[in-house]
């Protein structure tokens, strides 16, 4: 299902707002009215009432039910009265006159009454300061009903010209907001697809929509000057690197003086990638900040404009900042990968059969159906907790990049110096570690670059989505555990990944 762009959800939201708004009014005004209308009749039946016991009073005083029948005759004009009685000063009824199925008490009641259908009014019946008996008075609601029903229709068809009227209003108001949002929110998927710093979104107004374009460009700025400063650091390094092998190849004429100085250069160098591992890290983390610092400006407006903007339009802030939560992952994970080669290693002896079922154990929720079959393997030296993180993300790629009903998952291991995958390991890398899947598989032409960070082979939203880099932080693991990380795949049958580790008693760098 095509998802429904800003412009239709804007309209629409403003069209239920506007029904909404319309037909609680609807509805209270048809509430009002019924109470207005229902204390209209109370106080005409009530006046009536008056005026007849004024009338009655004589009739009753010498008993004379013909004339009271008379002037209780006389209320037929009134289409809502239903019933008309006189009681005499023992509560007993003297005279009655009905219509339409209203009947009289035999008895008078002490105070007015009315029930979902009728409304009855009791008047006393004086003469000189003394009560001679009452007038009774029954009304039914069949006029005010039938106002009621006037009016309700009337409503609706006014609804129905306001609804019209708010949705041409509504076709050319929500441009206001959502040409501006959805400018912006192109150029940050743009940003983000293309990684491209040096695109910048349109201004169209002096609001807080333009601020927010402002402070969103000025985001891209900073992100590209601190992008084209690494760029810069990298090719400083790599002629320091040049610089450095040439003066090596010079001094090789003397083998102990030339050991001793490519020790040198190789530790002088080891600095340089750390220094490349740290400047990439604080870049990486510097770069959070103005990224930060959009999103919780984003969140600010959301939270103190809420008046001023529709839902819509929150909606619409609130994707911005779901987009500048997916960079920020993205970030994050930058980190993370810089972080992997900044750290020393814990080496240690681990288990790794028991470190597995730690990982597929931690893992269950996510398996679903999925069954990972783990074979014996062997006691290591490594890093168990980086390690760990291998085994993790072979395994959930393995279910992930996966479309068949039974997912399966092995992990195993194959003796020292045993091919696999057409690569002969060495004798020092020890046994050769494997996980097979039965999945999608990977086409020859990208084995390699899929251990490049960030390269992905699938749209970003298939396959669960993901940050692109779980095979680079497996690389980068396995190489610093001084092993190697290789494949054998067929596309549609399923893939297998194969790694050897060679971890020293001190930590690499």
């Amino acid at each position: 299902m095509r998802p429904l762009r800003i412009r239709g959800k804007l309209l629409g939201l403003v069209m239920v707002a506007t029904v909404t708004a319309v037909v609680l009014s609807a509805a209270l005004l048809t509430v009002v009215e019924a109470v207005r209308l229902e204390n209209r009749l109370e106080r005409d039946v009530a006046s009536l009432a008056r005026i007849v016991a004024d009338n009655v009073s004589a009739a009753l005083a010498f008993e004379d039910d013909l004339a009271a029948h008379e002037i209780l005759d006389s209320l037929a004009a009134k289409e809502h009265l239903v019933a008309a009685c006189v009681y005499d000063d023992d509560d007993a009824l003297f005279e009655s006159w009905s219509r339409r199925g209203g009947r009289c008490p035999a008895t008078a009641p002490a105070v007015g009454s009315s029930d979902s259908e009728s409304l009855g009014v009791v008047e006393p019946v004086e003469v000189g300061g003394s009560e001679l008996g009452h007038v009774l008075l029954v009304a039914d609601f069949m006029d005010v009903e039938e106002r009621l029903r006037v009016q309700v229709l009337t409503l609706f068809l006014a609804a129905l010209g306001a609804t019209a009227v708010a949705m041409l209003v509504a076709l050319r108001l929500q441009r206001v907001i959502s040409q501006p949002i959805g400018t912006l929110a192109a150029t940050a998927a743009a940003v983000t697809r293309d990684e491209d710093y040096s695109l910048r979104a349109r201004r169209q107004g002096d609001d807080e929509l333009g601020e927010l374009v402002t402070a969103f460009n000025t985001m891209l700025e900073r992100i590209e000057e601190r992008d084209l400063a690494l760029s810069q650091a990298k090719q400083e390094l790599e002629v320091r690197v040049a610089e450095r092998t040439r003066e090596l190849a010079a001094e090789l004429v003397e083998r102990r003086r030339a050991e001793a100085e490519l020790a040198e250069r190789n530790r002088q160098l080891a600095d340089s990638n750390r220094e490349l591992d740290d400047f990439a890290y604080v870049a990486s983390h510097d770069l959070k900040e103005p990224l930060r610092g959009i999103h919780n400006y984003a969140g600010f407006l959301i939270e103190d404009s809420a008046d001023r903007l529709d839902e819509e339009g929150r909606e619409r802030l609130a994707t911005m900042m779901r987009l500048t939560k997916r960079l920020e992952r993205l970030i994050d994970t930058l980190l993370h990968y810089s972080r992997v080669g900044r750290v020393d290693l814990a080496v240690e002896e681990v288990e790794l059969g028991a470190l597995v079922a730690e990982v597929v154990d931690s893992l269950a929720p996510a398996l679903g159906d999925a069954v990972v079959t783990v074979h014996p393997l062997p006691a290591v030296r490594c890093d168990r907790a980086r390690i760990g993180e291998v085994f993790r993300n072979l395994i959930v790629n393995g279910i992930k990049y996966n479309e068949r009903a039974e997912k399966q998952v092995e992990v195993g291991a194959s003796p020292p110096g045993t091919p696999s995958g057409g690569v002969v390991p060495r004798p020092e890398e020890g046994a050769v570690l494997w996980v097979r899947d039965n999945g999608i598989g990977i086409a020859e032409r990208h084995r390699e670059v899929i251990f490049d960070i960030f390269k992905r082979l699938h749209p970003r939203d298939a396959y669960g989505g993901g940050s692109g880099a779980g095979l680079t932080i497996v690389k980068k693991v396995v190489e610093r555990h001084g092993g190697r990380v290789w494949l054998e795949s067929d596309p549609g049958s399923g893939t297998t990944f194969f790694f050897t580790l060679h971890a020293p008693e001190e930590s690499p760098r």
